[in-house]
């Protein structure tokens, strides 16, 4: 897959998603770093940013994470939690 079509999708669950990445973007952008640590750092060597975030990690990690399905399906399910009332910690645990 290209970058743009993990980036794309992404953008769409975000899009969907929009106050709730608006309030959590920094828990979102630790928690994704953690299940995806591979794309992570290279969002962050390319970036240069100390914490990518998760549109960052989706567009600029891409080629280092393996499987974008995971991705997807990890970013889908870190909305439906937040949406269920669960918090994540800012360091992308959640509590």
């Amino acid at each position: 897959m290209s970058e743009e079509c993990l980036y794309d999708r992404a953008w769409e669950i975000v899009s969907r998603n929009e106050s709730l990445y608006d309030r959590w973007e920094n828990h979102i952008a630790a928690y994704m770093g953690k299940r995806w640590p591979e794309g992570a750092n290279e969002a962050q060597e390319v970036s240069g940013s100390d914490l990518p975030t998760a549109m960052e990690i989706a567009d600029m990690g891409a080629d280092q994470i393996g499987n974008h399905d995971a991705f997807v399906a990890d970013l889908s399910e870190v909305f439906r939690t937040l949406a269920k009332g669960c918090q994540l910690s800012i360091d992308g645990n959640w509590s």
